[in-house]
């Protein structure tokens, strides 16, 4: 253990800190697509569910089929899974489809049968649409149909001016602790992507038309016999166009810049798409990312934004108020996708990653985590798999050890009246733990298991899940009145909305671009 990730430990212990229960809040977001017999639904997103642009608690995702769930941040763990819970029994009982609960899609049999979100005719609404159009044709609409689970967690002003402990402006302090979390959290992101991998298989039409590493698992299905979270792989959540952006996140101005290179720098592949098709338009722009949300990665640095509002200028002027954890796939063997013990390690994981030192990345440390990303995403079950750490190898285990130490050390350091919160750090460790030991009771490994034990497909696999969260959820019987008023009001806020007069999307699009 290092002599600063201690230190750091005996600071946070006496200023009264560690103990981050008191100082933090959390909100999870679920996207899960809409199936019916085993196929994307080709319907509208269901009226009762409220308007996909103004519910706060469900909307869509890339596509009209593909559902966002998003509860409300939340000060315990425990009420932000019970609030999941209650949007995704709301969802089963307003709708005639099922919600598919693998991360990769039941099998489609051509993209066209993927409808793109639409949102309406405000500006808004419009330019949420054609950020969607231009995701379709630069990826592909298949791979855009992939889905996981996003877990946002922060830390008080509290916390952060009394860690600072002086009377100076706290918000540099803060920006430079999360940046210092994150570069932390990507060192040893491979970690969660072999615990909480559950994509180790696709269905074989996911494959159509693109070059792939996969072996045939079945006559429907390929797969890599120890891979984790092809979700997370080029076939997945990856851009060629991305490969060389190289952002380090080593003070919040260099990252700003950098995604503003992003934003602005053409892309000669995208150029040649063109801006508009029959006089439609087609994408945003024709630079590396049309908006900040398309800048792929394992986790990033958020703040809440107002409508109209350009993340990256909040993020400028006003710093870092929370984080995104984006790397998370949908456990089809739990209820919400995510439950409690994966919720503490993550929480556990964040702190540490806050605490421990962290030096500045350079291309070397960039490429070298990116290489144990995808070894681990392709391989991670292989028990021979090494990783690699400033040019010398490690194997899984031993860094896995040194992560699960850190975490053992913190639920260690908690006062007697965090005793809960220790103890459910600790269980979930030994769970983690016994993954690392036996690869099969990872998600990915019991994934396979079931399966090749069976004899069945992914879309089997996942509609047989399917239909046993539909027999849970229709008996659930907890209150979800205000997920109904809320789900009703939007519908109104909607209308109040497209009533009002606006600029013509021309002129709004021009002023959005120049925003930056």
């Amino acid at each position: 253990m290092s002599k600063a990730f201690q230190d750091s430990l005996k600071k946070l212990s006496d200023l009264n800190l560690i103990d981050f229960s008191k100082f933090s809040k959390r909100g999870i977001e679920k996207e899960s697509l809409r199936v019916n017999n085993a196929n994307i639904s080709s319907s509208d997103h269901p009226k009762s569910l409220g308007a996909a642009l103004t519910n706060p608690f469900i909307t869509t995702d890339f596509s009209e089929a593909l559902l966002e769930l998003i509860t409300q941040k939340s000060s315990s763990i425990e009420k932000s899974l019970s609030d999941l819970k209650l949007i995704l029994a709301f969802t089963h009982q307003n709708i005639d489809d099922v919600i598919w609960p693998g991360s990769i899609p039941c099998s489609i049999q051509n993209e066209a049968d993927i409808r793109i979100a639409n949102y309406g005719t405000s500006n808004s609404g419009r330019l949420k649409e054609l950020y969607r159009i231009g995701l379709s044709y630069r990826y592909g609409s298949m791979m855009q149909c992939v889905s996981g689970i996003h877990y946002n967690f922060s830390l008080n002003k509290d916390f952060f001016k009394k860690w600072q402990g002086s009377h100076a402006v706290f918000q540099p302090f803060q920006d430079d602790k999360y940046l210092n979390l994150i570069r932390n959290f990507r060192k040893n992101a491979w970690l969660l992507i072999y615990l909480f991998g559950a994509s180790p298989v696709v269905p074989n039409t996911f494959l159509t038309n693109r070059n792939n590493f996969l072996d045939p698992l079945n006559s429907k299905d390929s797969y890599l016999k120890n891979a984790t979270c092809l979700r997370m792989s080029e076939l997945g959540y990856m851009s060629e166009a991305q490969d060389n952006l190289n952002i380090a996140y080593n003070n919040l101005d260099e990252y700003i810049s950098d995604l503003k290179h992003a934003l602005t720098k053409k892309h000669a592949p995208y150029e040649k798409i063109g801006l508009k098709k029959n006089d439609k338009y087609i994408q945003i722009n024709d630079s590396v990312i049309q908006i900040e949300n398309e800048y792929y990665s394992s986790i990033r640095p958020k703040r809440v934004i107002k409508s109209g509002q350009r993340p990256i200028n909040v993020l400028r002027d006003q710093g870092i108020e929370y984080v995104e954890v984006r790397c998370l796939d949908n456990n089809p063997f739990l209820r919400g996708s995510i439950d409690k013990n994966t919720a503490y390690f993550i929480e556990a994981y964040l702190m540490i990653s806050l605490i421990d030192e962290s030096y500045s990345f350079d291309e070397n440390r960039i490429e070298e985590i990116q290489e144990n990303w995808q070894n681990t995403v392709r391989n991670g079950r292989d028990p021979n798999l090494l990783l690699k750490r400033d040019g010398k190898t490690i194997s899984v285990k031993s860094a896995a050890e040194e992560v699960f130490n850190k975490i053992y050390d913190f639920a260690c350091a908690l006062p007697i009246e965090a005793n809960d919160l220790k103890n459910n750090i600790l269980k979930s460790l030994e769970i983690q733990k016994s993954k690392v030991i036996d690869s099969n009771l990872t998600p990915s490994g019991m994934i396979l298991k079931e399966m090749e034990e069976k004899n069945i497909t992914w879309d089997e696999f996942c509609d047989n899940k399917a239909q046993e969260n539909i027999t849970y959820y229709k008996a659930f019987k907890k209150d979800t009145t205000n997920i109904k008023i809320a789900s009703e009001t939007s519908i109104k806020d909607l209308m109040n909305l497209e009533s009002l007069k606006e600029v013509d999307f021309d002129t709004f699009l021009k002023d959005y671009l120049n925003a930056i």
